[in-house]
Formats: structure tokens, C-alpha cells, sequence
């Protein structure tokens, strides 16, 4: 290969490498016309790193989620995407990815470590997100209903509607018979809260499911009161709950920051509860009875002495 065509080469695999996150295959390394000994010369000296079966790290294999997930469908061959919970992570819709990534395509592949593949499914639609293929979001949470736990499947509805994305008629449309998931999509859709929009994690989002079982007003979510995002207000009570998630009111900088917050409501006149995940889960009795009181004398304390 010549001077030019050897600089070509490397300029194509080169534009290929900043789409996919420095990592490509061994396909289209031929393609870009790098041949089989030059891809064994790389390799050799350090410029190409396997990273799956006929996938190679480019320059290096500094790890990144984007790089990650490419080297996913990259592996999984034309027309592979990603899927399930791996894509409802991907676009935000739940908080923890997976332990494995999930993607979907339409050729017979595989399964590796690290990576699985739902393999041999044709007519599905590829749409970018992030600059990675992803699936449909209807065949996305189809997928979520057949394969992972409830709270999962209930946590991206809502945050899909709180992304304003969320079309509950394009999703009963998208479960039928023979669908895997369509029964508990539709269970889901049917139960579906629209105040779940503005919970923030899985603990408010159990506190509005605490309400409507408990039969509490429902509080307004995630507002800021007096400079001070609240997770639960209720203005006519003048009562503030706050929902204490280890990840966010565990340090001691969080719990220094939740004192001043709490002083200074207080200080306009408000009441401040706090609940964690446990209290909410386990002692949900007393915790009803902490909130109805706490309603009762905000409410009793709006009206002049006498009345």
C-alpha cells in the first residue's frame, strides 16, 4: 500500500474512531481499506486493543460509558442497538444501568461476557439518542415490562412524562398479542399516576404512591419554597416533607445543608418533616399519623382565635 493510500486509510478509521468512541471493527477496518497484516501490525505495536470479538480500542482503551456501550453494538453487527435497560439508562429514565449491556439486533449473535444479545430481531426501527442506536421507546418499554422488575417499568413512564415524551396511545397501540411484556405495559399504563412526573428518585416516588394508598392530600413535588427546594409541600397546611435518600443526606456536608435548609423554613412559619426510605416502607402507620397531624394543626392554625 502506498504512502497516500496507507495516510487515507488512517484518516477514515480515524473519523470512524471520534463517531464510535474510539472504538470500531474489524470490518470496518477493511472497509476503510487497513488490511488484514496491517491490522496485525497495529495490534502489535499498541494501536489497536481488542475489547470484544472483532472489536478494537483505538490509540488506547481509556474506559468510558459512551465507548462501552458502542463496543456493544459494534459487537452485535449492522443493524444492533441498544435495548431494554441498558437504553432506558441511557436516556435517563431510570437510575442505575444494569450490570450487563443490553442490546438488540437483527442477526444471529451471541451472547459474550459483559454483553447480551437478544438476537434475530427483525423489522425494529434504529433511532439515535446520544449518538448511539437505540430501540423504539414503545419496543424499549415493552422489553422493560417482559424482562425487569415493576418499579423499574413504573420509574421510566414517569420520567418520560416529566421529559414530556410520553404517549400513552402510541404505547397501547404497541402491545397486542403474542408481544412479550403487552399484559404488564398495559397494567402499568392503566395504574399510571400523573403526579409521578414530579417525584425525583424511587423514594418520592413511593411517598405518591404513600399518599394515594394512605389517602393523604396529595402535595405539590420537587417546588421551591422560600428559596428552598421542598420534596413534598403543602401550602394551605404550611407543611414541608422532605425524603431523605441515602445518596443525596448521607455526608456530613448533605446533613449540614438539610439543618440550614430546615432553619430557615422554620423560620417562615413552616413545619419540617423528615422520612427516609425505611420509616416510609416499614413504620408506614406512624408515619400517616405523623403527616395527618402535622396537615391538622397547619389547617386549625390558617383560622383566628374563636373561629
Amino acid at each position: 500500500m502506498s504512502y497516500m493510500e496507507t495516510r487515507s486509510a488512517n484518516e477514515r478509521v480515524a473519523a470512524l474512531a471520534r463517531k464510535q468512541h474510539g472504538r470500531v471493527t474489524r470490518a470496518q477496518l477493511n472497509q476503510a481499506g487497513v488490511t488484514h497484516a496491517m491490522i496485525q501490525n497495529w495490534v502489535a505495536r499498541g494501536h489497536l486493543t481488542r475489547v470484544l470479538p472483532k472489536v478494537y480500542a483505538i490509540g488506547h482503551t481509556a474506559p468510558s460509558r459512551e465507548a462501552d456501550l458502542w463496543a456493544a453494538v459494534l459487537y452485535a453487527g449492522p443493524g444492533a442497538m441498544l435495548g431494554h435497560g441498558t437504553e432506558a439508562h441511557w436516556m435517563g429514565l431510570i437510575d442505575y444501568a444494569p450490570r450487563i449491556i443490553e442490546v438488540s439486533t437483527p442477526r444471529r449473535v451471541r451472547s459474550v461476557v459483559g454483553v447480551k444479545v437478544y438476537a434475530r430481531r427483525s423489522g425494529l426501527t434504529r433511532v439515535p439518542h446520544r449518538g448511539i442506536p437505540v430501540t423504539p421507546i414503545p419496543v424499549m418499554l415493552l422489553d422493560l415490562a417482559a424482562t425487569c422488575d415493576l418499579k423499574l417499568l413504573n420509574r421510566a413512564l414517569s420520567q418520560l412524562d416529566h421529559q414530556h415524551r410520553l404517549n400513552i396511545a402510541a404505547l397501547e397501540r404497541a402491545c397486542g398479542p403474542g408481544y412479550p411484556g403487552s399484559t404488564i405495559l398495559r397494567e402499568a399504563l392503566a395504574t399510571y399516576n400523573p403526579r409521578m412526573k414530579y417525584a425525583n428518585g424511587g423514594l418520592e416516588e413511593a411517598f405518591v404512591r404513600f399518599c394515594d394508598q394512605r389517602r393523604l392530600p396529595m402535595p405539590r413535588f420537587n417546588v421551591y419554597v422560600h428559596g428552598v427546594k421542598s420534596d413534598a409541600y403543602w401550602p394551605q397546611a404550611r407543611l414541608v416533607v422532605e425524603l431523605d435518600s441515602e445518596d443525596n443526606h448521607s455526608t456530613p456536608w448533605q446533613r449540614r445543608r438539610d439543618r440550614r435548609n430546615d432553619l430557615k423554613l422554620r423560620s417562615h412559619g413552616l413545619t419540617v418533616l423528615r422520612y427516609d426510605w425505611v420509616l416510609v416502607h416499614e413504620q408506614a402507620e406512624e408515619v400517616t399519623q405523623d403527616v395527618l397531624a402535622a396537615l391538622e394543626r397547619g389547617l386549625f392554625n390558617q383560622w383566628p382565635a374563636g373561629h
